[in-house]
């Protein structure tokens, strides 16, 4: 897998694309790259939304920040896709967010999925 590095533009114009396919269409989503103080502890991307109102915040760590030790390649169009299915759940999220072991499933399934569908993707674009 290579690494796959955009500006704050390129994930704007990733976002518009993967909203339509995962059918968010219907949800405001903003994206933004930010520094790692300006973000959760130990996090690569995060997703912060309101239901009621199906809007979403979708923060991506800034690659200057990025710890080259660290034992995945860095992908940030995956960064967006798994935090955008994180909206298709998010329903299911709020029902159960005190639960520790639902957090760890739905991030382990979420993780699949997005790798599965960046890889047809990727697949398919050659």
């Amino acid at each position: 897998m290579q690494e796959t590095i955009l500006s704050e533009e390129q994930l704007q114009e990733m976002l518009k694309y993967w909203q339509e396919k995962l059918r968010l269409q219907d949800w405001i989503i903003e994206v933004k790259v930010r520094r790692e103080r300006d973000m959760m502890q130990d996090s690569l991307a995060c997703v912060n939304w309101t239901l009621s109102k199906k809007m979403a915040t979708i923060s991506i760590l800034d690659q200057v920040d990025y710890d080259p030790s660290f034992i995945w390649v860095r992908d940030m169009e995956n960064d967006l896709v798994h935090e955008l299915l994180h909206l298709q759940l998010a329903p299911i999220s709020d029902h159960f967010k005190d639960n520790e072991f639902y957090s760890t499933f739905e991030e382990q399934a979420i993780e699949s999925i997005a790798s599965g569908l960046i890889a047809l993707e990727r697949k398919s674009s050659t």
